[in-house]
Order: structure tokens, then C-alpha cells, then sequence
């Protein structure tokens, strides 16, 4: 094996290695940032739910039902 086969299969291997690592860490961190993003939406969703409950095309709506309404649109 030459010395430039060495480094190259040297450098494919550490490359699957970072790759299967980087994969491992970013799955569960991807998963808790669009947890952490959905909450959010969900808060603000329900902010504006309580200002329109009540009012306009939301009459006799309760703020959990205009919620689901939003809810539905944005997620």
C-alpha cells in the first residue's frame, strides 16, 4: 500500500467516523429545536387567539376553539 492509498483510506475512515458521530448528535438536537419551535408557535398562536375570541368572524368562539382554528393554519 503506497503512502498516498494509506492517506486516503485513513482519511475516508476518520470521514465516516465524524459522519456517523455528526449524525448521531444532530438527530436528537434537530428533533428538540423544532420541538422548541412548534411550542413557540403554539404560545403565540393562543396570545392571539385570546385577543380574537369573541370578536368579528371569531363571535361566540371560545380562545380554545379559536386556537385550534389558528393551530390549524400555521402548523
Amino acid at each position: 500500500m503506497s503512502v498516498m492509498q494509506a492517506t486516503s483510506f485513513a482519511f475516508q475512515t476518520s470521514c465516516a467516523w465524524c459522519n456517523a458521530v455528526r449524525e448521531a448528535v444532530m438527530a436528537p438536537l434537530t428533533t428538540f429545536y423544532k420541538g422548541i419551535l412548534i411550542s413557540r408557535q403554539l404560545h403565540a398562536n393562543y396570545r392571539v387567539a385570546e385577543q380574537l375570541a369573541g370578536r368579528g368572524d371569531y363571535r361566540g368562539m371560545t380562545v380554545s376553539e379559536v386556537a385550534n382554528l389558528i393551530n390549524k393554519q400555521t402548523i
